[in-house]
């Protein structure tokens, strides 16, 4: 039987999304689809619009819509911002099957002209999706559910990956020598059309393949090149008013700035809009064009993003310590001439800032490769030995109150087992804290289930997540919030009658119930937490994970 796999990352963007694919038996190449549906008759480009519009027999998406058509666009930014300002009337879970829908059909037919239907049906097919790293799990979830219901669901579990992890993979293995070496810290900054990622990673090893671990934690912001456009929408309004923008006005005016934020720089050509006003000197208006400054563009639009962003990466190299060798600009925003200049100023001539080549594919082309790895380890270009967790996540369990170990206000009567007692927290990762690869961390407890005639054996657990404390606090306080449920079924296990009688026990409070001792293990991946159960030695995947 062929070992042979296909595997398909999905770039899902907030202004534009990119698809690549790779085979196991070819692993040394990354396959960016760049040829795209139009108006016309096909465009070229390494990405598509996350654009979708409304019409008569259905929806265009992408190249398809026409420029001055008004669309539904940016909805990927309410799947974790649901106050997020947009103009659409359905919900961005509805909108973005549809639109993954539209990129898994495309994908299937350019598999199908490259390789053959035969082939792309009796392949199995792996699909890896990038996710943004500061994103909610409940955003992620969401995200990961459109699109298995838009098609993406091969032959195993569609596998997460967040976009600052996968760009670096790509990046970190391109730069190759001289630039890398064993010692150096590379802060890689994914900056996209809604988000902006950071991560960074210590060089271990160069040879006979490139080995990294993460310096810090990773951090980000909402701060991508979306934000621009909303700046700028607003200024529209503040000089103009409200009143004028209709909304086939705004979308005249948007389009014609998307283009020119692409290459602003402080020395350049003004920008000039065509508009349907008299003449005003006090507002720039000449023969029906309004022209825009650019120090109003610099100071009122640009700089406050911009200086969001040089923020984060101060902040991330800060964080990463010495020997930061360079900081590597990533993205659709990362292409920014601008945004280099200025990160550069910012970081002083110590640290270089590099546009990488392929900088604006490198989330799709390094899930890819990280697909590649998942499928067989000996495929792997890049191998991360460590990640750096940006959160406390843990549970809150009842122990036996210690004198002079745990506060006196926290303890209370526990009926239960007839004995004072207290909740703490246990930690399975904490924030800033080195986890390896494939190592799981683990939480031993006692699960109890009560004794009900005809009742399954079920309980859920509460996974509890800080970002805010430092250091993992030892009790529950203001910034601990609920950010998941485990849902452990043991009746799936298949344990016999047998070992339920055997931990049967009747308890202080007079009621019975069946106990087991457990291990919960939680596995702290690229975009997700894996969470498996240990009972009698065995392991069982029989947690399901709701999130809030």
């Amino acid at each position: 039987m062929s070992s042979r796999r296909i595997i398909v990352s999905i770039d899902f963007g907030t202004t534009f999304s990119g698809l690549a694919w790779a085979e196991t038996n070819r692993a040394d190449h990354q396959y960016v689809i760049d040829k795209w549906p139009s108006n016309t008759s096909s465009t070229t480009s390494p990405k598509v619009p996350t654009e979708l519009r409304k019409v008569n027999e259905g929806f265009q998406w992408g190249f398809e819509i026409p420029r001055k058509a008004k669309r539904n666009k940016y909805f990927k930014l309410k799947l974790d911002d649901p106050i997020s300002t947009t103009t659409d009337t359905r919900p961005p879970e509805e909108l973005t099957q549809l639109y993954l829908s539209y990129l898994y059909k495309h994908m299937v037919s350019v598999l199908e002209e490259r390789l053959s239907s035969s082939v792309v049906r009796d392949t199995p097919l792996d699909f890896i999706l990038t996710v943004p790293a500061i994103w909610s799990q409940a955003a992620k979830q969401k995200t990961e559910t459109a699109a298995v219901r838009a098609g993406f669901k091969g032959a195993r579990k569609i596998h997460l990956v967040s976009e600052p992890e996968a760009a670096a993979i790509y990046t970190l293995h391109s730069l190759g020598a001289p630039t890398l070496r064993v010692g150096a810290t590379f802060v890689v900054c994914d900056a996209g059309g809604g988000t902006v990622d950071l991560i960074s990673y210590k060089v271990q090893q160069l040879s006979p393949k490139l080995k990294v671990k993460e310096a810090t934690e990773g951090t980000g912001g909402k701060c991508g090149s979306s934000m621009l456009n909303n700046r700028f929408r607003r200024f529209l309004k503040q000089k103009l008013g409200e009143d004028y923008w209709t909304a086939d006005r705004l979308v005249e005016g948007l389009n014609t700035f998307e283009d020119y934020k692409k290459t602003f720089t402080p020395n350049g050509e003004p920008l000039s809009l065509r508009v349907e006003l008299p003449n005003d000197p006090a507002r720039d208006i000449r023969r029906n064009r309004f022209r825009i400054k650019q120090r109003d563009m610099q100071q009122e639009i640009f700089e406050p993003i911009i200086k969001d962003v040089i923020n984060l990466v101060q902040e991330q190299i800060s964080m990463a310590g010495s020997d930061v060798a360079a900081v590597l600009l990533v993205g659709g925003f990362g292409q920014s001439e601008y945004l280099k200049d200025r990160i550069q100023t910012s970081v002083g001539s110590a640290i270089r800032v590099l546009q990488p080549s392929n900088g604006w594919t490198a989330v799709v082309q390094g899930a890819a490769m990280i697909g590649l790895t998942r499928a067989s380890a000996n495929l792997a270009q890049v191998n991360i030995s460590e990640r750096v967790a940006r959160k406390h996540y843990g549970t809150e369990l009842v122990t036996s109150f210690e004198a002079g170990v745990d506060e006196e206000c926290k303890k209370f009567w526990y009926e239960k087992w007839n004995c004072w007692a207290v909740k703490k927290m246990h930690w399975f990762i904490e924030k800033g804290v080195p986890y390896p690869e494939d190592r799981p961390s683990t939480i031993s407890c006692n699960i109890d289930f009560p004794v009900r005639s005809g009742a399954d054996a079920a309980t859920t657990i509460s996974v509890y997540v800080n970002s805010a404390d430092r250091s993992a606090p030892r009790y529950m306080n203001a910034n601990t919030t609920k950010v998941a449920t485990l849902n452990v079924d043991v009746g799936r296990v298949g344990f016999g009658r047998k070992l339920f009688s055997s931990k049967k026990k009747r308890m202080a409070d007079g009621h019975w119930y069946y106990q087991f001792k457990a291990f919960i293990e939680a596995a702290y991946e690229s975009a997700d937490i894996r969470y498996t159960l240990k009972l009698k030695d065995k392991t069982h995947d029989v947690i399901r994970v709701d999130y809030d």
